[in-house]
């Protein structure tokens, strides 16, 4: 018996050896099949940036050019402003740094009175121009300036205005009224000035 006995020992011992694979086996085949899926999808989803844009009706040129000026000199120029964005803006005037030049060792600017208005109307010379805000020295004070303005309105959070367009196609005019100090100081000096309207959207 002892030669068989052992002979069964080590059939045993081969026998559970290839049930632990096979039981393995079936493990490994249950994992790789455990889950069920299923999916959905959502295309063309896309984002774009509304716009803000103003065009003036001078298209980039001057609208006034003034010369032989004296003591009391006055005049008036309106422009047109049209506003081209798809938001809702604010937009401010001012001039920016460096804007305000002279070819002369001073500058006229200081012995320029400025007043700037909002308002209706198209005419470039103002003839139908109704105002309906002021923007700048409402009552024609000689302390406001050109100068002034362009010291104290250099960007879009210190300029000035009230206009808000909120469509495409909005317009508006402005009406810059100066007046030439009476002070002898002023001979012979000249100034040209950048005027900028910025807007942005609200």
């Amino acid at each position: 018996m002892r030669g068989p006995s052992g002979r069964v020992r080590k059939n045993v011992a081969k026998g559970v050896l290839p049930l632990g694979i096979l039981a393995s086996a079936g493990m490994v085949w249950q994992s790789s099949y455990a889950a069920f899926s299923g999916t959905t999808s959502n295309p063309g989803n896309s984002w774009t940036a509304g716009t803000v844009k103003l065009t003036d009706a001078a298209n980039g040129s001057a609208m006034l050019s003034a010369t032989g000026l004296k003591p009391g000199s006055t005049g008036t120029a309106c422009i047109e402003l049209t506003y081209g964005g798809s938001l809702a803006a604010a937009t401010k005037l001012y001039v920016a740094s460096g804007d305000l030049t002279t070819t002369t060792p001073s500058n006229l600017a200081q012995y320029l009175t400025l007043k700037v208005d909002e308002g209706v109307g198209s005419a470039a010379n103002c003839s139908d121009f109704v105002a309906t805000v002021n923007d700048y020295n409402p009552t024609g004070s000689t302390a406001q300036t050109l100068a002034t303005f362009a010291s104290g309105a250099t960007n879009f959070a210190n300029g000035v205005g009230a206009w808000m367009p909120a469509a495409n196609g909005a317009t508006k005019n402005y009406r810059f009224t100066w007046t030439v100090q009476d002070n002898n100081a002023a001979q012979g000096l000249n100034a040209t000035v950048t005027f900028t309207w910025e807007a942005q959207n609200t």
